[in-house]
């Protein structure tokens, strides 16, 4: 678990050592623990450590075998085992305990570059081959693990720090106009090889880079399966089956001694915690829950506290009350790599350094929604299509295992089949129009709200959130380089393993609601969690606090100038300053993105 950055040069001549130095420098909120730099020849390598207890000697990196090929890391590897075996069945004299550093190298020095195709956890990784005068880097699937890099004239620089590689001097700050446009209209850039900035790119999730001879080239190695038959067996059968690879997907991502967790009091999370504490009794589990306790009634810290209380776990209440709408912009103090679609920054940050101060490694319970919920009932598809029967068998088998009868979502399904839900926003008024039509940002949207591509035959709705760049949007957010916190976040619910089998159980009325891993978790939560139906927020905090305070509470901050280029500023609503009000409560949190995208160009302009 480290920062890593690197330099190549393609006209043969020395990398530069002080700026990779620098660049080293740059990673040392990542690795408190050490830092490592290689400058040989061409290329030069770098490395901060952070030391999360997962590895009793974690190896100085730069790392090699044979004094040829070269590794910087930041990897953790599931299923060490299974990948032990295929190593030395290649050949490869490898041990369970070898740091992970070492098992990403011989795995490419046993498979070359299919070897990502082999590897499971969250990784980004680069191999420098000295006498080959390749360079290969890898993402893991779901894209936990950035990598930026950016090509200039004689070089390519690289790291999974976006400020790092921005460093070097020939990469632009000029802006990426279709990021731009992608987060004004839906919250993030929805092109995962791009970033905010048109120099450098990002390799995309489950993707690979290799560069030789001056010559880029990216590819991908795995993707989302999209054939296949439907997993037999009985309930109880693909229960046992789930637990068990719940209970791997947990055991692999803990550390040795202590960990983190973000406790909220829904299913997902309380499962996790609950599978680590029957994994792993003796870790030092430590619990960070969000509340509101006077902003509205809040039920989550009742049902995070019952869940703590029945694993022996602290838990640690963070109020969210007191934090200010865009508090710690203003001031640059909470100034990101890139804009982020919050108007709550501080409270985020905060959150994440409780889970900091207790330990290196936090765990979370996102993907569960993803991956294991219907949006409508399968019911009152079935009775739709006239298959009663089916219908009326699997509503009973329902009732069998859950005690009650399912909801039959008529309502949903309605909704769904006259295109009320899953429709785009409406285009902003206020967007710049030379702008909009220049990025084709009509378009855009369309495709948003166009018609999703073929997925997967059994579970098409998970296939296409899966696969949707917004899950990579979300795991980055948690990444170091985002916070300056060095923690790494793990989410055993997007464990590839467990992700594969999930898209196979065969569709029926039990299985929605989550309805596997309530039956999975009962015995080890209490029931009044395990029976709790999926509840949203009781309110929005953004909104409720506006309207209780007003609109002058967020403090009558103006668009800047600088947004000039993007946003049409007489056409933003005045939800900020005066004393009317808020002017537009349906689109509050898009009509807040042109000042978010004000305040960071602002804090840009002054680094």
């Amino acid at each position: 678990m480290s920062g890593i950055a690197g330099i190549v040069r393609f006209d043969g001549a020395p990398a530069d050592e002080e700026l990779l130095r620098r660049m080293a420098a740059c990673l040392g909120f990542r690795g408190p623990h050490g830092t490592g730099v290689r400058c040989q020849s061409a290329a030069g390598l770098a490395h901060a450590l952070l030391d999360t207890g997962d590895e009793a000697h974690p190896p100085a990196q730069p790392f090699t075998i044979d004094g040829e090929r070269w590794i910087v890391a930041d990897a953790r590897i599931d299923a060490r085992a299974d990948l032990v075996r295929a190593l030395r069945a290649a050949g490869e004299q490898a041990a369970e305990d070898a740091p992970a550093a070492e098992l990403i190298l011989r795995a490419h020095r046993a498979w070359g570059d299919e070897s990502p195709s082999r590897l499971l956890g969250d990784f980004a990784f680069a191999i420098w081959d000295e006498r080959a005068r390749r360079l290969f880097c890898a993402r893991d699937h779901f894209g936990v693990k950035p990598l930026y890099y950016a090509a200039v004239a004689d070089s390519i620089v690289f790291s999974n720090t976006l400020e790092c590689v921005r460093l070097h001097p020939a990469v632009s700050s000029d802006l990426n106009e279709q990021a731009v446009g992608d987060f004004l209209l839906l919250g993030s850039n929805r092109d995962l090889s791009s970033t905010f900035f048109s120099a450098v790119r990002a390799l995309p999730p489950a993707h690979a880079l290799a560069v030789e001879d001056g010559r880029t080239r990216v590819t991908r190695y795995w993707s989302l399966p999209t054939e296949g038959e439907p997993a037999r067996g009985s309930v109880r059968e693909h229960v046992e089956r789930f637990t068990a690879l719940l209970d791997r997907a947990v055991a692999d991502r803990l550390p040795r001694a202590r960990a983190s967790i973000l406790l909220s009091g829904g299913r997902d999370s309380t499962a996790i915690a609950a599978t680590a504490r029957s994994t792993a009794p003796d870790l030092d589990l430590h619990g960070v829950t969000v509340g509101y306790e006077s902003l509205f009634a809040d039920p989550e810290p009742r049902f995070a506290r019952a869940a703590a209380d029945h694993l022996h776990i602290p838990l640690d209440l963070l109020a969210a009350d007191g934090f200010g709408v865009l508090e710690g912009m203003r001031d640059g103090r909470l100034h990101r790599p890139e804009p982020l679609d919050d108007p709550l920054p501080a409270l985020a940050q905060e959150l994440h350094r409780r889970a900091a101060d207790h330990a290196p490694v936090a765990l979370t319970g996102d993907g569960g929604d993803m991956v294991m919920r219907e949006s409508e009932s399968r019911l009152a598809r079935l009775l739709a299509e006239g298959k009663a029967a089916r219908a009326l068998w699997e509503g009973l088998v329902y009732a069998r295992w859950h005690g009650r009868l399912p909801r039959p979502g008529f309502r949903t399904l309605r909704r769904r089949l006259r295109g009320e839900s899953g429709a785009p926003p409406p285009f902003p008024a206020w967007l710049d129009a030379d702008f909009a039509r220049r990025s084709g940002l009509r378009e855009r949207l369309a495709e948003v709200g166009g018609e999703p591509p073929p997925g997967h035959p059994l579970r098409p709705e998970a296939h296409r959130r899966l696969a949707s760049p917004a899950l990579t949007r979300i795991l980055e957010q948690y990444d170091p380089g985002v916070r300056r916190l060095p923690v790494h976040f793990r989410h055993p619910l997007l464990d590839v393993r467990l992700v594969q089998q999930l898209l196979y159980i065969p569709p029926a009325q039990w299985y929605n609601d989550k309805a596997l891993l309530r039956i999975a978790m009962r015995g080890r939560l209490p029931p009044e969690i395990v029976r709790r139906p999926k509840t949203p927020l009781a309110a929005d905090p953004l909104l409720v606090r506006l309207r209780r305070d007003g609109a002058g509470w967020i403090g009558g901050a103006a668009l800047s100038a600088a947004v000039e280029r993007f946003v049409d500023r007489s056409r933003v609503p005045r939800l900020l300053g005066g004393s009317g009000g808020v002017a537009d409560t349906g689109r509050l949190h898009e009509d807040l993105r042109p000042l978010l995208l004000s305040l960071w160009l602002d804090a840009e302009a002054a680094r």
